[in-house]
């Protein structure tokens, strides 16, 4: 059974306040991937997304190819649609929960982007079995460092209420860690202990560097900003970004 996509349940970047300028810059880099995305068949659709850790959905709109949705952090769930029409061409959607509006607009933006840019990536690995590097740039480059210095003022008690908040995987072994996964295929860890790191898969990640880059500095705003809201500290603001 296949549902109408309903705009009390999911809004565009232009219901995010601060994101209505933004909403055509999403559309538009995924109509520069048309090509790829309308390769994209609803049974590869299924293979990408259970692949990625990602769900098909049932969600439709007008001759809806396949719906795809992420959730990289509770409450922020992204959906994706492909549209399919022979006379007028096809169209690429992007949609979000409403409880999203809770996180910053260039935070949905900018994960928006990553999987746009990873899911035809992914396909044509798919299709071909071969793997290219992407360079494709999401964000302006930056000192992540600065920001990784933070967490050392972060309590394991603190980090653990954080992870929890976030949906990230929390340990406690010689300081602190928490995981997230964005995709399946690669999960990332913030560490807090001799060293301060952010560790992942070098070998997965040196085929997406783009995206791995985005994610980082993602789940470190997030750390960051949630850890703001539960010990008052002045922290810095994390989540303007140029792109």
């Amino acid at each position: 059974m296949t549902y109408k996509l309903s705009s009390s349940e999911y809004i565009t970047l232009r219901e995010f306040g601060e994101g209505c300028g933004w909403h055509p810059k999403v559309i538009g880099y995924a109509r520069n991937r048309m090509e790829l995305f309308e390769k994209i068949s609803q049974e590869d659709a299924v293979i990408l997304a259970n692949k990625l850790g990602a769900t098909v959905e049932d969600f439709t709109l007008y001759d809806t190819e396949w719906t795809v949705s992420f959730e990289p952090l509770p409450d922020l769930k992204i959906l994706f649609l492909l549209v399919a029409d022979e006379e007028f061409g096809s169209e690429f959607y992007v949609y979000y929960n409403q409880d999203a509006v809770k996180y910053p607009a260039e935070d949905a933006l900018i994960f928006s982007l990553a999987f746009i840019t990873l899911f035809p990536h992914e396909a044509e690995f798919l299709w071909t079995n071969k793997r290219r590097r992407l360079g494709t740039q999401i964000i302006e480059k930056r000192d992540i460092n600065q920001l990784l210095a933070i967490l050392k003022n972060i309590t394991p008690d603190v980090a653990k209420i954080v992870a929890s908040n976030l949906g990230g995987e929390f340990k406690e072994i010689g300081g602190w860690s928490i995981t997230f996964t964005p995709i399946t295929t690669l999960p990332i860890t913030y560490e807090v202990g001799k060293k301060t790191r952010i560790l992942y898969d070098v070998d997965k990640a040196q085929w997406i560097p783009e995206v791995v880059y985005a994610f980082k500095w993602l789940y470190l705003n997030a750390v960051i900003r949630e850890t703001r809201k539960l010990m008052g500290e002045p922290l810095p603001e994390t989540s303007s970004c140029s792109l």
